[in-house]
């Protein structure tokens, strides 16, 4: 029989917690991921960098060489590297349906860039671990399990990439061990890849764009108003819950959301704009910074992958889509209309978001950390909501 009060696995793969172990300002952080979480803290209390350690994982998980898998991280790779230090170390945990996967690697930069350490396991069990480094010939020797007669596999893998994006190549499949591994890897990559940063700059979104039926939103919203277009066009369930965000956060009575079109040089060029009533339509360009931001953030909640300029190119079945969400800065005041759609978006259980603000949300739902400095180390630490209430209630 089974017993109801076990927490049930995820029905797809999904980020629940990042180790931020030595990553820029953090040294021993660790930062659990619900639905919707809300990192809040002063600015330069080390916020954007836990973001960071996330876009870091997920450009590792690309699989390409180090300083091209880490150019999305503020700083690139020498940016990821603590002060003082000669490397970072960064990892995560996935929830899978076949457990929990934990990823942990550690790079050092003394030298050509490398992989120095890596580790994989599933609920605890080790995956893959490495060992010795062959600086000389650019390796590291790394052991995978195979769970056959013959003891775990062992080979020398380049220590420019992460190892566990490798595996795929390496991995034959022949045992049921190995197809536990490849399965786990899988899981995780697909996990870590889906991945979309949205951080919408206003001073961008006010101009005409070329209207195109197959546009994808930029990470700066700068091509705000295609997408806005193609929305209109193509979905109208969704754009009717746009509309209705629109409504929601504005201070004055609007009636819709839409665009304006011009045809100056033969290809239609749009702009998006609010219906204000009685024939009454203010362009982007006149639209106010919030807004505008607001609008961004609506847009990419209520969208999916197929609308949003991802950095990954890899083919994912719909089935097995979660997306991850990175939002930086929000407004508090745009917390009660973004972070309740957000909750409502993550219970259908297809996105998830990571957003940073300055002050707590104390919404249903959301998952408030607290990011503080340190005054004597300068190092960032991460505070869930409910341990530091503890921590206040403690005699």
């Amino acid at each position: 029989m089974i017993d109801q009060h076990l927490p049930c696995p995820p029905p797809r793969a999904t980020v629940q917690e990042l180790r931020l172990s030595a990553f820029k300002s953090h040294t021993g952080s660790a930062l659990p991921l619900g639905p919707v979480t809300l990192l809040h803290g002063d600015s330069g209390a080390g916020k954007s960098n836990a973001l960071d350690a996330l876009v870091a994982l997920s450009g590792l998980a690309g699989g390409g060489e180090l300083e091209e898998a880490l150019s999305g991280v503020r700083g690139g790779l020498p940016g990821c590297v603590p002060h003082g230090r000669q490397g970072f170390r960064l990892g995560c945990s996935v929830g899978t349906p076949q457990g929990t996967v934990g990823l942990d690697v550690t790079v050092r930069t003394d030298g050509r860039p490398r992989v120095a350490a890596e580790r994989l396991d599933l609920d605890g069990h080790p995956l893959l671990r490495t060992g010795e480094e062959d600086r000389a010939r650019g390796r590291i020797n790394a052991a995978w399990f195979s769970g056959g007669r013959q003891r775990d596999i062992q080979a020398p893998l380049s220590a420019s990439s992460l190892l566990t994006a490798q595996l795929p190549l390496r991995v034959a499949g022949a045992t049921a061990g190995e197809r536990q591994v490849l399965t786990a890897v899988e899981q995780l990559l697909t996990a870590l890849r889906e991945l979309f940063v949205i951080d919408p700059v206003p001073g961008l979104m006010r101009g005409w764009d070329q209207e195109l039926d197959d546009a994808r939103l930029r990470s700066s919203g700068e091509n705000l108003s295609a997408v806005i277009a193609r929305l209109q066009g193509e979905c109208r369930i969704r754009y009717g819950k746009l509309v209705r965000a629109v409504r929601a956060g504005s201070p004055h009575p609007v009636v819709g959301l839409g665009v304006l079109r011009e045809a100056a040089t033969g290809a239609a060029r749009v702009t998006a704009a609010l219906d204000e009533g009685g024939g009454r339509w203010t362009p982007a360009a006149l639209l106010g910074a919030g807004t505008l931001r607001r609008l961004a953030f609506a847009t990419v909640l209520l969208t999916g992958p197929e609308v949003l300029q991802m950095r990954s190119a890899a083919e994912v079945p719909d089935a097995d889509r979660l997306l991850t969400v990175l939002a930086e800065d929000l407004d508090p005041d745009l917390y009660p209309v973004l972070l309740p759609l957000a909750d409502e978006v993550a219970a259908r259980g297809h996105v998830r978001l990571l957003a940073t603000g300055r002050a707590p949300a104390e919404l249903p739902g959301v998952l408030d950390v607290h990011c503080r400095r340190d005054p004597v180390t300068g190092g960032s630490d991460l505070v869930p909501a409910a341990a530091a209430a503890s921590a206040t209630m403690a005699p």
